[in-house]
């Protein structure tokens, strides 16, 4: 006996419905992007916002003409739609994300900081309770630790170099008393130093002369901040009204 296959009945109204349903994820893709988005679709602009329309399309023209039962569909709809959302909160939110993931490595890394605030940077102190900072000095990195009780910025020979100092043509008239005794250190101006947003010209250093292990930021620098606070093991840097 031979069997015939029957020709499913409701066919275009089961298209129609399919579209129906997928049009209505795509919408609540857009109605999640404008309500959850801060500045709704505007702040997209055209160069990310092509390619999520040309997929969505895809979705559109592939789903539509699905044979597969209205029900697995639905979901499978549901977890695009879960995965959209998803992606806008995280591209909506990445700045306020990336002040998160900067607090967080600023904890890690006591030496990078964090920007908490326009204008603001905290640091951790170390291990050893000291607080060191990365900074840029005439635009090369330069890893101090801080001593409010010094006058100046007192930079290691080897950094002296790294800037491009040429230490035989230093003058070593200064005079200055330290823990492994009197040592000289010859007197130099940095063009710039900078910390995050907070950034000094012509700013007065030494190039110590003596087995100095890490170069010191002193108050040459930090005299030009508005603000210079220590919480037990935070410390807190302001810029400067000039500095704004």
């Amino acid at each position: 006996m031979r069997l015939e296959r029957q020709p499913q009945k409701g066919g275009p109204s089961n298209a129609r419905l399919r579209l129906l349903l997928v049009a209505g994820v795509v919408g609540g893709v857009l109605v999640a992007a404008a309500s959850l988005s801060p500045a709704g679709l505007t702040g997209w602009d055209v160069a990310n916002a092509a390619p999520l329309a040309i997929i969505l399309l895809l979705m559109v023209a592939r789903l539509s003409v699905s044979t597969r039962p209205l029900g697995p569909m639905a979901r499978q709809l549901a977890v695009f739609l879960s995965f959209g959302v998803v992606l806008i909160v995280g591209y909506s939110y990445r700045d306020d994300f990336g002040h998160l993931f900067d607090r967080a490595l600023g904890t890690i890394v006591p030496g990078r900081g964090a920007e908490t605030a326009r204008g603001v940077m905290q640091f951790q102190a170390d291990d050893s309770g000291q607080f060191v900072i990365d900074a840029e000095v005439n635009g090369v990195a330069v890893h101090f630790l801080v001593d409010t009780g010094a006058s100046g910025i007192a930079l290691t020979q080897r950094d002296a170099s790294r800037l491009g100092m040429h230490l035989e043509d230093l003058q070593f008239t200064g005079l200055f008393a330290t823990a492994n005794g009197t040592e000289r250190a010859a007197p130099v101006t940095l063009g710039s130093v900078r910390i995050g947003p907070m950034s000094a010209r012509a700013v007065a250093a030494w190039v110590n002369e003596g087995d100095l292990d890490q170069s010191l930021l002193g108050m040459s620098f930090l005299s030009t901040l508005g603000r210079v606070e220590i919480h037990g093991h935070t410390l807190v840097l302001q810029s400067g009204s000039d500095q704004q």
